[in-house]
């Protein structure tokens, strides 16, 4: 074991209780601007949620509720692009894909609606960088049973107003994360169909060249963790927590784990500390450059799915 992996295993403190979400949920989404965190949609049980939960990233650290958005949904992709938060896509109520798109203005406190995804995606995942918003993979055939992932890749121009396809990723991938870190977009784990078993894998996008290349791969597979990235505006660690190895339809399987990947040295640190219960279909947010929330999703008491609206806090040592 290298010395910079054991300091990041050793250092590593307990996850400590945070104050709870109003309403616990999964598949939902997380977003940071205007130093605020924004917990956004989801579903409880099988109901599609359309309520938003907001806290302070440093200070208070209580949720408090703000305009909900006009479309309830799960499983959609969530970003950030000037300040403004975009919902894209996702499952509605009836179980069906869905192609709006709407952005949240968190100084008026409104929900607008922005021009559609050129078709439905669910299970997707969405990050700003540069100006410009990127959806990433997800499901485009619902009536495809098995949920088979699309590698493709879109973009939104919000001065121009429109969607437009950039180069698809190398893998197909669905129940995924998309982060923006470095100047690049990372695509993180997922999966390929429904059945199948989750990735480790992960791949870098440069918007320079219009391309993706493979990068290290995680220690461990995961679909639906939670990922964000750590390090102040730009980051320099992404850092992703639980997730289920899959095949998805076993729900008792969830990670209690937690990755760093280092962007300098281009390697993945897997970290001693463990969350108290596995956990899949969460979101991760940064509380400050060293502090990662491991925020609600769906974890497993007594052999039994369950929600949770807890909040998790972890402190890491400095990079």
């Amino acid at each position: 074991m290298n010395h910079r992996r054991k300091r990041l295993e050793t250092m590593s403190k307990q996850w400590k209780d945070r104050p709870p979400l109003h309403t616990g949920r999964f598949a939902h989404a997380a977003a940071t601007t205007h130093g605020h965190i924004y917990v956004i949609g989801g579903a409880d049980a099988n109901v599609a949620l359309n309520s938003v939960e907001f806290r302070r990233i440093h200070g208070d650290s209580e949720w408090h509720e703000v305009a909900p958005m006009p479309t309830a949904r799960g499983n959609h992709g969530v970003g950030v692009v000037d300040g403004m938060i975009y919902a894209v896509g996702g499952i509605i109520e009836g179980d069906h894909g869905t192609d709006v798109v709407e952005r949240y203005d968190p100084f008026s406190d409104r929900w607008t609606t922005a021009p559609p995804l050129p078709s439905p995606r669910t299970v997707t995942s969405a990050a700003g960088l540069g100006g410009l918003l990127y959806v990433a993979g997800g499901v485009i055939d619902e009536n495809d049973t098995d949920e088979h992932a699309t590698d493709s890749v879109l973009v939104f121009d919000p001065r121009e107003e429109r969607w437009s396809p950039v180069a698809s990723m190398l893998s197909p991938r669905a129940r995924h994360r998309l982060v923006a870190a470095g100047g690049h977009l990372y695509s993180i784990g997922g999966l390929r169909s429904f059945f199948q078993e989750a990735f480790s894998t992960v791949e870098r996008y440069a918007p320079k060249s219009d391309t993706w290349e493979a990068v290290r791969s995680m220690h461990q597979p995961r679909a639906l963790p939670g990922a964000t990235v750590l390090g102040g505006d730009d980051g320099d660690r992404i850092v992703v927590v639980g997730g289920g190895p899959g095949p998805f339809q076993d729900r008792l399987s969830r990670h209690r784990t937690t990755e760093i990947y280092d962007l300098r040295t281009g390697k993945w640190h897997l970290l001693s500390t463990l969350l108290p219960r596995g956990r899949s279909s969460l979101a991760a947010a940064p509380e400050s450059e060293n502090t990662v929330l491991a925020i609600s999703g769906s974890t497993t008491v007594d052999r039994v799915p369950t929600l949770t609206p807890d909040v998790l806090a972890l402190k890491l040592p400095a990079a």
